[in-house]
């Protein structure tokens, strides 16, 4: 378990299946993630979960916690073929949430456990174009974009292009350096 100042990365519990079935039935939450709006049974959330609390060496999943409420999901998966390397994912369901900084500390608390704990070289991701506030989430976290596959997604009725971002290690430990020097100076 990670823990911020609000969020807390815990395992999924069965208690979390209904809330993000909840989730699951937002077609906006499928336009963010570039993905097709369609019906998701509860079956398939749960086959979802059923993934995602299995012990897998190549993926790290977590809930998502905030004022004690499960408000979505997050991971970190690891390449087979690429030692070091990390792909980072998150979807914040409950859109109380949304656009009140939430994301920034898990992608934070994602970013330290990548570094640090994992001893990773490099984390990256991909969102789609239009998804503004995630991409400006990941810049503020230090993720670079590094490049734009055109017209990748088919997202509500026309073509959008997919962003891919990523943050080096060293990157990550100057900000990481610059922000533990301005908490001594303050």
């Amino acid at each position: 378990m990670f823990k911020s100042k609000r969020v807390l990365l815990r395992p999924m519990r069965k208690e979390d299946i209904a809330r993000q079935h909840e989730f699951y039935q937002d077609i906006d939450i499928h336009l963010l993630n570039a993905g097709l709006p369609h019906v998701f049974p509860l079956e398939r959330t749960e086959e979802i979960y059923e993934l995602c609390t299995k012990k897998n060496k190549y993926a790290d999943f977590f809930a998502i916690e905030a004022e004690g409420k499960y408000i979505g999901t997050c991971s970190l998966k690891h390449s087979e073929v690429s030692p070091g390397a990390h792909w980072l994912g998150i979807s914040i369901g409950d859109r109380d949430y949304w656009g009140k900084g939430y994301g920034q500390e898990v992608v934070n608390l994602l970013l330290h456990f990548g570094f640090h704990y994992l001893g990773g070289r490099r984390i990256g991701l991909g969102t789609n174009a239009r998804n503004e506030r995630a991409i400006k989430c990941f810049k503020s976290c230090g993720f670079v974009e590094e490049g734009c596959i055109r017209q990748s997604y088919w997202i509500d009725g026309s073509y959008v292009d997919s962003i891919r971002m990523g943050i080096l290690r060293e990157e990550w430990e100057a900000i990481h350096e610059d922000k533990q020097s301005e908490n001594d100076m303050g």
